[in-house]
């Protein structure tokens, strides 16, 4: 493995092809929860790592190209047989419509890569779509959380997709035993709606805190993000922003709250800067936001009034 990394993460990317409404044009982009936080960490600076498992095809191939492009360090494991999953994405005035190409997809076997090194990092990031996705995924990441991997501190997002599961019971089941054993938590009132039963901050907090020092992320779509920590609750109005497209702007979040949270940034600020980079994907059709440069970055660290980073990424290109 490369050197020591401030996060690394595993999923599934896919090969999405974007239709804005013209017939017949589409534009190909990579997209997955985990590869997306990566990419928006590096842009940050921050040094990040996304291991999966592709199909060894010219799609599986260009997605690995574009993520390394946004400063992530790929590692892939190139299945010869498992074709690399693709995703239609529909955006009109009206929302976006994804269709999905995945039943048989390199990632489903996630466990068949060689993760020995995963404790490199100081943080790992993982997902409820790469539980969803085979019975082997879930045993991974199960088994990722549960070990704890020494001084690794764990993130997790709910990301329930109800197209991946039987039914929201079977979900939940499995969804809130993996949020539990999380540093932090992230998860969405309308998650909280279909997997708790409840969008009442107090009750997802008291369903999912079981550890000392466990972060809730609770996010209410268009408004306020509230943290639920041992020491309270802090929370954070989203910024007002013209909505092109929502994809994505879950995975900003956590990777702007992830990158302050490395940077030993309050709470607040986590906040903050998760909102910051949710509204410049929700700007756009891509699931990625735009680049960030060195002078982007003094200007956010100014605004918050925090430090300029000590930056170790290769993300601002």
């Amino acid at each position: 493995m490369p050197n020591p990394v401030d996060l690394v993460t595993l999923g599934e990317t896919m090969a999405t092809f974007v239709s804005d409404g013209q017939p017949d044009r589409f534009r190909v982009v990579a997209a997955g929860a985990e590869s997306n936080v990566a990419a928006g960490l590096a842009q940050l600076g921050c040094r990040t790592r996304w291991l999966s498992r592709l199909g060894n095809d010219e799609l599986g191939h260009l997605v690995a190209e574009m993520i390394a492009g946004h400063g992530v360090d790929v590692v892939v494991d190139w299945d010869p047989v498992r074709a690399t999953g693709v995703c239609v994405k529909e955006v009109s005035a009206t929302g976006t419509l994804m269709r999905y190409y995945r039943g048989h997809s390199a990632a489903r076997r996630l466990d068949e890569m060689d993760l020995s090194d995963l404790d490199e990092a100081a943080w790992m990031h993982l997902t409820g779509v790469t539980a969803a996705l085979s019975p082997q995924d879930r045993e991974l990441v199960t088994e990722l959380l549960s070990k704890r991997l020494g001084t690794v501190r764990m993130s997790f997002d709910v990301n329930y997709r109800p197209a991946l599961w039987p039914d929201a019971a079977t979900a939940a089941e499995v969804l809130v035993r993996l949020a539990r054993l999380a540093d932090v938590i992230f998860i969405g009132d309308n998650e909280a709606q279909a997997l708790l039963g409840t969008v009442s901050v107090d009750d997802v907090a008291g369903a999912l805190l079981r550890l000392d020092g466990q972060q809730l992320v609770f996010k209410r779509g268009a408004g306020a993000v509230t943290l639920v920590t041992s020491e309270g609750q802090v929370s954070e109005p989203a910024n007002d922003v013209k909505v092109v497209d929502l994809v994505g702007a879950g995975d900003a979040f956590a990777a702007g709250y992830l990158a302050a949270s490395i940077w030993g940034w309050p709470a607040t600020d986590r906040l903050r800067l998760g909102h910051f980079l949710a509204a410049r994907v929700i700007a756009v059709t891509a699931d990625i936001g735009p680049s960030i440069s060195a002078e982007d970055l003094a200007w956010i660290a100014s605004t918050f009034r925090q430090p300029v980073p000590q930056l170790g990424g290769e993300g601002r290109r």
